[in-house]
């Protein structure tokens, strides 16, 4: 009786094998129940045999055993099916759970460990995932994560930008640059992380800065407060409105020292300007009244020395005005 059952699950049979089969049932009321069981968990398996590197052989066999058993153990093959019925159903739909939970799991993983990356051809205004705001200059590039996580708010800086953030005392913002690393909890501040030295000037509110490297070196700016970082200290002062030229492409100077306006030229072009004082006595106290809007550096200087009377060259990668 096994190999007939057997023929008919796979689509061979002989063409006596109905009547047979058909006899077999008209015995005992059970033998029709056992072979809708028997058929049930034939599918069943044909389903699980889709699935890549399933053992076909392995599964053949024990389909084999399954309906041996159930032909030879009559009284007991009912419950035994359903019970192996259920359990494979119990298996595959907690299987399908995990899969979803771990497809979720996996996705808000990724998406919160995904950075962007911000490279400002022109001045840029954005928005971040929290709600603050960025001005990034030209030239400048930021990377930030698409959702921060519960315990920071970290971006990484090269370049200029004005950060407006927003409050948030359980999750500190913090922006991390070649030398150093700013951290605040809700604050207005320009950051300028040049290659060669790194400015924070906090318009409002409060700004620890400190060397990346050596997190004890580190001070505190308040409104109205700037620190220059160039590896070595922190050079500390304050700053009036115009001298914080964040909005506009625009750099102006009111009476301002020619050593100030050579340390300003050096952070918003990242490039170094010196003043050489041993040929020209006095030459950093000289004040400059201007304004540069959109211009180049060595149209700059160029004006400046028109203004003042001195020369400049260029000793490598630095210019000398003297």
């Amino acid at each position: 009786m096994k190999k007939i059952l057997l023929r008919q699950l796979q689509g061979e049979p002989a063409k006596v094998d109905n009547k047979i089969i058909n006899d077999w049932i008209a015995q005992h009321p059970a033998h029709k129940q056992e072979i809708a069981q028997l058929i049930a968990t034939w599918r069943l398996s044909n389903e699980l045999l889709k699935e890549p590197e399933f053992d076909t052989v392995a599964a053949w066999k024990k389909l084999d055993q399954r309906i041996i058993t159930a032909t030879e153990k009559k009284n007991d093959t009912s419950p035994s099916v359903f019970r192996i019925i259920s359990l494979t159903k119990v298996l595959i739909a907690a299987a399908i759970m995990a899969g979803v939970i771990f497809a979720g799991w996996w996705m808000q993983q990724h998406q919160r460990d995904a950075l962007r990356t911000v490279a400002a051809v022109t001045d840029q205004h954005f928005s971040l995932p929290d709600g603050s705001v960025v001005w990034l200059r030209k030239g400048a590039s930021m990377r930030f994560p698409r959702v921060f996580n519960s315990r920071e708010r970290k971006v990484q800086l090269t370049g200029e930008a004005f950060f407006d953030v927003k409050p948030a005392n359980n999750q500190p913002f913090k922006i991390e640059t070649n030398k150093g690393l700013i951290e605040v909890l809700g604050t207005s501040f320009l950051v300028n992380a040049g290659s060669r030295q790194e400015r924070v000037a906090v318009v409002t509110g409060k700004v620890l800065f400190a060397d990346k490297d050596h997190p004890q070196k580190r001070c505190i700016l308040t409104s109205n407060e700037e620190a220059v970082f160039t590896g070595a200290a922190f050079e500390r002062k304050t700053f009036t409105d115009h001298q914080l030229p964040w909005e506009e492409e625009e750099l102006i100077f009111k009476e301002a020292p020619l050593e100030q306006v050579a340390k300003t030229l050096t952070i918003y072009y990242d490039s170094p300007v010196n003043i050489d004082t041993t040929l020209t006595s006095g030459a950093g106290r000289l004040t400059i009244t201007a304004s540069f809007k959109s211009q180049g550096l060595r149209q700059v200087v160029e004006e400046i020395t028109k203004l003042t009377g001195l020369h400049y060259r260029n000793q490598q990668d630095t210019i000398i005005l003297y």
